[in-house]
């Protein structure tokens, strides 16, 4: 459709698109994706013999999402786990990507491409779909699986939707050990502005809390600790029970033992 628009030729008819593709499938040429409608494979003799990894795969059906929480995690190196299951952000209307190849121009004319989500992939590997609020889209950057190129949270991001959602990244335990492997590439300037963007109050605390306990300071950090404020939802982790234990300077309440607390300090 591209190429055609740029030549300023007729469109291709998506009926005769369709039948090619029969054609194609029926010949051996190309074969469908199991529980990725949409999307082929192609097995002609002169097509890469290298198979595409699952993440070029779902990139392709869902051409505006970005990989997020664990899988994020664990591009950026920051778990030794093995992720049993991948997780993906969709913003259905984004205004901040386009397909990945493209330009917002390419697209001025002709239909914007299906946005997929495919409840799994390769023998049952689930594939966890999370929606999140447009002004939120933010924080995400290009990076490669395999040579193959996708969208993914970068790192001041993934930590953040690490600490807000740490069931969808290995569990708190995990979560404090993923900001202690971080700590040397933190860019607190951009970790910072990401807080202010999101504007949850207890985001702030949170994040402070952490940022003490790593021994990273800013300026901004009195700022945020002077508005904090107490209240039952006032936790370290928001998914845990309240507890009495409590850090004065950020008014929450550390809602962990002090033996999971450690792994913010161990070495490995």
């Amino acid at each position: 459709m591209r190429v055609a628009r740029a030549g300023a030729f007729a469109l291709p008819d998506t009926a005769k698109a369709n039948r090619l593709i029969k054609k194609l499938q029926a010949a051996g040429d190309m074969q469908s994706i199991q529980g990725v409608s949409g999307v082929y494979r192609i097995t002609v003799p002169y097509a890469s013999v290298l198979s595409s990894p699952d993440e070029a795969i779902i990139q392709e059906a869902n051409p505006t999402a970005v990989f997020s929480h664990f899988t994020a995690v664990a591009y950026h190196n920051l778990t030794y786990e093995i992720p049993k299951e991948l997780h993906l952000t969709r913003f259905p209307k984004s205004s901040v990507r386009s397909p990945l190849g493209t330009t917002p121009e390419d697209w001025a004319d002709i239909p914007a491409p299906r946005l997929r989500t495919p409840p799994s992939i390769r023998q049952g590997v689930k594939i966890n779909w999370h929606g999140m609020k447009p002004e939120w889209d933010f924080g995400s950057v290009t990076g490669f699986a395999q040579g193959y190129p996708i969208y993914v949270t970068d790192l001041a991001r993934t930590l953040l939707d690490a600490l807000r959602f740490p069931d969808r990244c290995g569990g708190v335990t995990e979560v404090l050990r993923i900001w202690r492997r971080a700590k040397p590439a933190i860019r607190l300037d951009v970790l910072i502005d990401y807080v202010g963007r999101i504007g949850q109050p207890l985001l702030r605390q949170r994040v402070g809390f952490l940022l003490d306990k790593l021994g990273l300071d800013d300026p901004v950090l009195p700022e945020w600790a002077g508005k904090s404020v107490r209240g039952s939802s006032a936790k370290l982790f928001a998914n845990l029970e309240f507890s009495p234990t409590f850090s004065k300077r950020w008014s929450l309440s550390i809602n962990v033992s002090d033996t999971t607390l450690s792994e913010l300090s161990e070495d490995e």
